[in-house]
């Protein structure tokens, strides 16, 4: 069986949870090491039992959060999708693939789709969250709505930036946009880079 996994936000980094029971904490010696002063040696633990994995506070200063409730030493039941905090400087998504996966109630299981009613935005069947900023978005629809071609680096910049002088938008600032919004996708792609950029033709949004 595959087992369960933390996935660090923003930037999506996995830990497996192999070897359970799991301490996370702030000494070298934990087996999830967490380098904040905020953080206690000895935080939380997250194990395993019969009916589920479960996670519970070790008496830290600063508190463990699931899904915004500070919990104790009690063992709490993790689902997938659940949220924990430590010391609210370091948050994880708890991703359970033995749970009934979320893949059957979206639109494309592979590549980038976008839910059209809560504009949620998915890579491979998996939910960008935090959600993309303002700009990011707008990039995903305009590229999306352009079936597989590739947009120029003027569309963009009318599109995305629609309220600013397009004379006033630096190459600098499409650049770094793309970076970022590259840097929300790629921990989530399973099948290769979705966004192909190049400086003649412009940008593209890969479909699979």
């Amino acid at each position: 069986m595959t087992p369960a996994v933390l996935r660090r936000l923003p930037d999506g980094n996995q830990f497996r949870l192999d070897e359970l029971p799991l301490t996370i904490g702030r000494d070298a010696t934990c087996g999830l090491h967490l380098d904040a002063q905020s953080i206690s040696r000895s935080h939380a633990q997250i194990d395993r039992t019969e009916h589920g994995y479960v996670v519970r506070d070790l008496g830290s200063r600063n508190g463990t959060f699931l899904n915004g409730i500070r919990i104790d030493e009690a063992a709490q039941p993790l689902r997938d999708g659940d949220e924990i905090v430590f010391a609210g400087v370091a948050s994880f998504r708890f991703v359970d693939p033995a749970a009934t996966p979320a893949a059957p109630f979206i639109g494309r299981l592979s590549g980038l789709w976008i839910d059209p009613d809560t504009q949620a935005v998915w890579v491979d069947a998996q939910l960008i969250d935090p959600p993309l900023s303002q700009r990011q978005q707008a990039l995903v629809e305009l590229l999306d709505s352009k079936a597989d071609a590739y947009v120029s680096r003027e569309a963009i910049i009318d599109h995305v930036w629609s309220d600013v002088a397009a004379d006033g938008v630096t190459a600098q600032a499409l650049d770094s946009l793309v970076k970022r919004l590259r840097a929300r996708v790629r921990p989530l792609q399973i099948n290769g880079e979705l966004l192909d950029v190049t400086r003649d033709r412009g940008i593209r949004l890969r479909r699979r």
